[in-house]
């Protein structure tokens, strides 16, 4: 976003972000916005709570938050570039059997498949191969990897029903909440300024893996015996299955090529932006999600949802119950503690209730300053990357 040094800027001085230069139109559009839709007298155009202008080429386009009514947001509605007709599920009539379904969710990491083990497969690569999973960034989260995390569709259900694919946010009406990089570091150790995956990069060699299989067949062909060496081929299969099978939880019943090439991008040293790769994914699906729930459909797509768990988990912490002795001082990252956290949600006994108690929640909330939510769940933390 361009613009000249005469252009006003928005500036939050509260936070001190500066979000972008505003160049004469800019300000009409806002100017406009205020007069059609802002009715506090004492809400001023450089006020980014109501409105963070951008440009696509020659044109200006406005996010706007936050959200106080239905009325309000359907009024805001035709500021946003986005598709036709669209709106948060709020509004919308849908079937929350989808989220009370556990069918509808199983792609959880697939540790065991059919009694062949994942962990197992790790204890016989981790003495050899943990110094460069370390270089990688990757050895805390292939760590966090054995934990049979849970997923709890109702959970995922209530806040999908704030997401807006605009802004890739929850939309709640205090303002706008969602995931971040930083959570993402947080949660899984992972470096998130490493440099981006692109199509144009190639591994240098090719590897002799045995792919178009079930997950437990895949395990049996490509793991090596007991006290023999491990080759280049094995451990490209290590991580081609982590990648596809329990980090990004693909729902194919049988391995696929899609993440073949990361992982020899991986094996040969090559420090990729997985944080970046697994949030865009968490996006895509959620984004999905509300397509599906329109038209009615049952959900049946495969993605991380165990990280955007461990995400609520945070964000719902006062309503989880921790086991005894809930340190962290030797967990290197904050996964460990959040994995262990199971829902505990007064007076509710089915999962249609605890559905119903998270949207309340998040209906219900005016205020970033909440004593039940925790917005900023990893701004102090003994643990985990700087």
């Amino acid at each position: 976003m361009a613009g000249s040094s005469s252009h006003a800027t928005i500036q939050d001085k509260g936070k001190g972000h500066v979000i972008a230069p505003l160049s004469p139109p800019a300000l009409r559009i806002l100017n406009q916005i205020n007069d059609e839709i802002i009715d506090d007298p004492y809400l001023q155009v450089n006020n980014t709570r109501i409105q963070i202008p951008f440009t696509i080429g020659a044109d200006t386009y406005c996010f706007l938050g936050p959200i106080e009514t239905l009325e309000s947001a359907n009024k805001k509605l035709s500021f946003f570039p986005n598709a036709e007709g669209e709106d948060l599920l709020i509004n919308q009539d849908f079937n929350i059997s989808h989220f009370i379904n556990q069918k509808s969710f199983l792609n959880n990491p697939k540790i065991n498949p059919r009694g062949f083990d994942f962990t197992t497969w790790y204890q016989r690569l981790e003495p050899t191969k943990n110094a460069i999973w370390g270089v990688l960034g990757i050895q805390e989260l292939l760590r966090l990897s054995h934990f049979s995390l849970t997923t709890y569709p109702w959970m995922i259900g209530a806040v999908t029903c704030f997401w807006n694919r605009t802004t890739n946010n929850f939309h709640l009406p205090c303002e706008m909440i969602g995931m971040s990089l930083l959570d993402v570091a947080a949660i899984t150790g992972l470096p998130i300024n490493s440099p981006d995956c692109t199509p144009d990069m190639q591994s240098k060699h090719q590897y002799n893996i045995v792919f178009n299989t079930s997950y437990s067949e895949f395990i049996t062909h490509n793991m090596g015996e007991d006290g023999t060496e491990i080759i280049d081929n094995e451990h490209v299969a290590f991580l081609f299955y982590w990648l596809n099978a329990i980090l990004f939880c693909s729902r194919s019943v049988q391995m696929s090529k899609l993440f073949l090439p990361l992982a020899a991008l991986l094996h040969e040293g090559k420090v990729l932006n997985l944080a970046k790769l697994l949030l865009g994914r968490i996006f895509e699906k959620l984004c999905l999600f509300v397509c599906d729930l329109r038209d009615n459909k049952i959900i049946n797509t495969g993605c991380p949802l165990w990280l955007l768990q461990l995400w609520l988990n945070a964000i719902f912490k006062n309503f989880m119950t921790k086991p005894e002795g809930d340190s962290t001082d030797k967990q290197h990252i904050e996964g460990f503690r959040l994995s262990n956290f199971k829902p505990n949600f007064p007076n509710t006994q089915s999962d249609e209730d605890r559905l119903w108690a998270i949207f309340s929640l998040f209906h219900s909330c005016k205020d970033f300053d909440n004593d039940q939510l925790n917005f900023i769940p990893f701004l102090h933390r003994n643990c985990g990357p700087a």
